[in-house]
């Protein structure tokens, strides 16, 4: 999934590892639904923003991992010294978008 401007660009494809998936669509992080869907087994999978909304795709995996640890962090400079940490944690970037943040 991808944003040019205000233009949505979204790849689907059949026989992913997926059961269930869902798209949280808000004008800010959309952080009660991320917590919810969280909270049923969903887990970020995709992330996309424009200047007016940002798209979290969420989905179910197949197969339960065997670790589930999963971050968002909204900031308004890459943070490098913080990625070179959780790397030190085995804990790898999966999706970067740009958008608008909320102090």
């Amino acid at each position: 999934m991808a944003t040019s401007g205000s233009r949505w660009a979204v790849v689907m494809s059949r026989g992913v590892g997926f059961s269930d998936q869902v798209v949280e669509l808000d004008f800010l992080y959309p952080s009660e639904g991320v917590h919810r869907r969280w909270n049923a087994g969903y887990r970020i999978t995709a992330t996309a923003a424009t200047l007016d909304q940002s798209a979290l795709v969420l989905s179910v995996p197949r197969r339960k991992p065997t670790d589930e640890t999963q971050e968002t962090l909204r900031t308004s400079a890459f943070p490098s010294t913080h990625v070179k940490e959780k790397w030190a944690k085995n804990l790898y970037i999966a999706s970067v978008c740009y958008g608008r943040t909320v102090s």
